[in-house]
């Protein structure tokens, strides 16, 4: 099959989307496939094949609109039998939104109505409703996939497109990479370099975007909770001044660490008890699903897609409300558990379902889905 994938920036290091791309692509080459990849920036070794797509270079919105279009136009003569595309541009057979929709950004960085209003009329919001409106709407794509039901329904509802265009095909996790062994292997060893004792209970959050993630419903839910016997090992690398001041300020000083960017975070999920990720909003945080893979239970919000994964009390919690003392609550909970190993075991056994052949399969069910729309 000859198949086109579309990343602007083709650089598995630059974030979610780019790791994705660039492990699809890897595997589609691995399975005998053609591989053709529109970008901007980034490099691809043979047998993979790259194509330059130019765009404006000032501005965000110049960047967006001039991107959408031209990266179609590198479509010409190649004959793809499929095209997907992880950005909005303007014609593909599947769109992949894997960053949520605009509307739905829009009211999480924007509460204020009237401030959403005013940010809704600038040119780069103008340009993603533009973009949207043309996939989901007016034949821009003829499927579209998400990583979780909810941002399906996200789709459905600001969105007037048959809820039988879009696909949910849920994250995979490689559990070659994250299983329990590396608990085995590792956690003694990364709580003693992090000053964890064996009766202490060490909290892990991680994540690039501190407001977004929630990394102030987190602190704040420590002072909530009795025991000072609980640590938190903080993972990303957004600024991190205004969070160490206020933890300091809270008598938290001493018991949050900031780790700054982590390549890799196999050690962080064996040493940790628990995952807490209260985050705002996010379509599937995979590394929930890592988590979980490791043996390390999650506590996460019901605006995390991730959360779809998780049976609520049985191998993690989901926060209704995703306050303070609702986490709070949760992790005295799951300090009350006679036993904690149990939790991190039923993790386990819920991720085990989402391999990479797992995935594999249900895109390639949507691939066939698209010649035989081609056909008629």
């Amino acid at each position: 099959m000859r198949i086109g994938l579309v990343c602007r920036h083709f650089q598995a290091a630059r974030g979610g989307l780019e790791r994705y791309t660039t492990g699809l692509a890897d595997e589609l080459a691995r399975r005998g496939h053609e591989v053709h990849v529109f970008a901007n920036t980034g490099e691809a070794a043979a047998p993979l094949r790259l194509h330059r797509v130019p765009l404006f270079p000032i501005s965000s919105p110049g960047k967006n609109l001039s991107f959408a279009v031209m990266a179609p136009r590198g479509f010409t003569g190649l004959d793809l039998d499929v095209v997907q595309s992880m950005e909005r541009i303007w014609t593909q057979d599947i769109f992949r939104a894997s960053d949520g929709i605009n509307p739905v950004q829009m009211r999480q960085r924007y509460p204020n109505p009237l401030v959403r209003r005013f940010k809704a009329a600038g040119p780069r919001r103008q340009v993603l409703t533009l973009l949207e409106k043309r996939i989901f709407e007016r034949g821009g794509a003829r499927y579209v996939i998400t990583n979780s039901n909810l941002v399906k329904g996200q789709i459905c509802r600001f969105y007037q497109i048959s809820p039988d265009r879009i696909r949910v095909i849920y994250n995979s996790v490689d559990h070659r990479r994250f299983n329990p062994q590396v608990r085995g292997r590792l956690r003694e060893q990364v709580r003693q370099h992090h000053g964890a004792g064996h009766g202490d209970l060490l909290l892990l959050f991680a994540g690039n975007n501190f407001q977004l993630k929630g990394l102030d419903i987190v602190l704040e839910a420590m002072t909530r909770v009795s025991s000072r016997r609980i640590r938190l090992l903080v993972a990303g690398s957004d600024a991190s001044i205004s969070y160490r001041r206020w933890a300091v300020q809270n008598g938290l000083g001493d018991r949050v660490f900031f780790l700054g960017h982590q390549e890799g975070l196999e050690g962080l999920f064996a040493a940790a008890d628990l995952l807490v990720l209260p985050t705002r909003y996010d379509p599937f945080a995979n590394v929930c699903l890592e988590a979980m893979a490791c043996g390390t239970p999650v506590i996460t919000t019901c605006t995390n897609g991730a959360s779809e994964i998780i049976e609520h009390g049985h191998n993690g919690w989901i926060l209704s409300t995703g306050e303070a003392g609702e986490l709070a609550a949760q992790i005295q909970a799951f300090m009350a558990l006679p036993d904690r190993s149990l939790m991190g075991r039923r993790a386990t056994e819920a991720s085990a379902p989402f391999t990479p052949d797992r995935y594999m399969d249900r895109l390639f069910d949507l691939y066939e889905s698209v010649l035989e729309a081609k056909k008629k």
